[in-house]
């Protein structure tokens, strides 16, 4: 293959074009794609994966095989990973980049429609992280994945699903987005419940293993749980948020409350705290780093929807935004408080938005030197 070069992934060698993206998604640079700024992606997916073995894996849309490549070489444990792509000259890269890292046994390439190949094989897990949206291949995914099988799910399409276009996301997720300063998971929860209303069809349920947001995209790990009782107990939750950016009020409710209700979404757990004791950040992943920083940052996180920006709080209120450590504490003092992995500068509480405003007023007051 011209044009190539050989990096190092975690504990893998791999061959990728000279040439590749080393920005956000959607970048498209020659026939093949690589993204090293993904590295943290197919650390999660390693993490995850080590977790919670399986006996086979899907990687659908693979590019030069690195996802696929590092499980086979980094989890091990006997599972049988098939690494797809469309594009001939991708397969070539699968190829190589499963005899350089001696995979024969465990991995395989293959060269196929992603749609075509889902009618055809059956998998615990599989990977779809496409350019754009993953809506034209969730169906064929809720099909194919075997029971009690998990999806790991990227979106690359974030301006539809956190407010910038709702129109678009109306169509494509049959939701409405709404700009709001917690927009990202707004998005994240419209994918998920997405997610669920075609698992569904299948007379499927699911609940998240994990969830989150970074480096522009969504990305969703949902565990398949069978029968028509468990996707209706998954839908039931399923709901609307309103934000009044007056007031800086959020409301949660089952329906939507006007024509500036967001949703369906999802409104039920981003992770499970299982799942999340058992991952493990170890130093030889690619990013372990932030790998640790994210694990720690999701391990805490409060298990309730949305949060509030210290910034827009601050605008709200006209008030100087206090320090976080300091507004942690004294939330802290009244009810459950965390950060979250959606905002360095956000955080998490289960008080009613009334008492965090008295809280806030309060602490701001002494920055501003005017109670």
């Amino acid at each position: 293959m011209p044009d190539s070069v050989e990096i190092n992934e975690g504990e893998t060698s791999l061959i990728v074009p000279a040439v590749h993206s080393s920005g956000g998604p959607g970048k498209r640079i020659g026939k093949v794609f690589f993204n090293s700024q993904m590295a943290f992606n197919r650390d999660v997916s390693v993490m995850l994966l080590r977790a919670r073995p399986v006996q086979s894996a899907l990687d659908a849309m693979s590019g030069t095989g690195a996802r696929a490549v590092r499980w086979g070489r980094e989890i091990g444990g006997g599972m049988k990973v098939t690494a797809n792509d469309r594009t001939p000259e991708a397969v070539e890269y699968i190829s190589a980049n499963i005899a350089l890292n001696r995979l024969e046994e465990s991995c395989q390439a293959s060269h196929d429609d992603l749609r075509s190949l889902l009618a055809r094989r059956a998998y615990d897990y599989i990977d779809i992280d496409p350019f754009g949206s993953p809506v034209p291949f969730i169906p064929a995914a809720m099909q194919a994945v075997k029971r009690h099988g998990v999806l790991g799910i990227t979106a690359t399409d974030t301006a539809p699903l956190a407010g910038a276009h709702p129109r678009k996301c109306l169509r494509r997720y049959d939701a409405m987005s709404v700009r709001s300063p917690f927009g990202h998971e707004t998005g994240l929860r419209i994918l998920i419940g997405h997610l669920i209303k075609e698992a569904a069809k299948e007379d499927r349920g699911a609940r998240c293993l994990l969830s989150f947001y970074a480096d522009h995209y969504f990305r969703t790990y949902l565990q398949m749980e069978e029968g028509g009782a468990a996707a209706d107990a998954a839908l039931g939750k399923l709901g609307y948020i309103e934000y009044d950016k007056t007031t800086g009020k959020t409301t949660v409710s089952m329906e939507p409350i006007s024509h500036r209700s967001a949703g369906p979404l999802w409104l039920g757990p981003l992770h499970d705290s299982e799942i999340l004791k058992d991952m493990n950040a170890d130093e030889t992943l690619a990013a372990a780093a932030r790998c640790k920083k994210y694990l720690k940052l999701w391990r805490e996180e409060v298990d309730i929807p949305f949060f509030y920006e210290n910034d827009e709080l601050s605008s709200l209120l006209h008030m100087s935004p206090p320090r976080m450590d300091r507004l942690l504490e004294q939330i802290g003092a009244s009810g459950k408080v965390s950060r979250t992995h959606f905002s360095p500068t956000a955080f998490k509480t289960d008080l009613e938005f009334n008492d965090v405003l008295a809280i806030y007023r309060d602490i701001a007051g002494e920055v501003s030197g005017h109670h």
